[in-house]
């Protein structure tokens, strides 16, 4: 009964996250949550009172997940390995689903700016900016664009990969094969090391080699070609 209970508690979870994005969480009620799961109203009560239960739970395992990570970061020395353990990490809990979390923030930031969870994640991801670059990339404090962009864009690749896993999983676990294997992932752990590839070269990209120039034969600047005197 208990594992019955904590599957329909994930399944609300995962369902509310896809009405999130496709309605808003505003446009969504607790009714349509239900009729998606194919449940009555009075059936998803018994776990969630409302769906400011559910979005509470929902960031409350994205708020956990990032602030362990965050902890973890900040007891180790600032180095290139330790910003490519922490998009390493990062890119284990997009595959876990955290993506959707992240997107549901983004997308509705206006409507939930009254929720604490909400602020509580949105600064544990500022101290994961500052933790792969340097404090202040992510508030622009930092007057550096160029850092924040490609800090931006790293986490966005893992976003992307993670998806793209998350579905893979649905549509095997939705769609066995004949001889009731699920499907395997399409690439998809692929997809996520090619992913977390990009995101350490954005975080710390290869230094270009100074110019070499031959002692003595300092490059002077070109002089344009004279006009010709008629």
């Amino acid at each position: 009964m208990a594992g019955r209970r904590t599957d329909t508690r994930e399944r609300a979870q995962r369902v509310a996250l896809q009405l999130f994005a496709q309605h808003g969480y505003e446009g969504t009620s607790l009714r349509m949550i239900a009729q998606e799961l194919d449940i009555t109203k009075a059936a998803l009560y018994y776990h969630y009172k409302s769906k400011e239960e559910i979005l509470t739970a929902v960031l409350g395992d994205f708020s956990t997940s990032v602030a362990e990570l965050t902890d973890w970061g900040r007891q180790q020395p600032p180095t290139p390995a330790t910003r490519r353990e922490l998009l390493r990490r990062y890119a284990d809990l997009t595959t876990r689903g955290i993506t959707a979390a992240a997107r549901l923030l983004q997308e509705n930031e206006p409507s939930l700016q009254e929720q604490p969870l909400a602020a509580e994640v949105r600064g544990h991801i500022i101290t994961l900016f500052d933790l792969l670059t340097v404090p202040g990339t992510l508030t622009g404090t930092a007057n550096d664009p160029a850092a924040s962009l490609r800090a931006r864009l790293a986490i966005t690749a893992l976003h992307l990969a993670g998806d793209e896993m998350q579905h893979s999983k649905n549509d095997a676990a939705e769609h066995p094969d004949n001889s009731g294997n699920e499907h395997p992932h399409n690439g998809g752990d692929e997809l996520v090391d090619a992913a977390l590839d990009i995101a350490c070269t954005l975080i710390d990209p290869p230094t270009k080699p100074a110019p070499h120039h031959t002692p003595g034969n300092t490059p002077t600047q070109e002089e344009p070609p004279s006009t010709p005197h008629p």
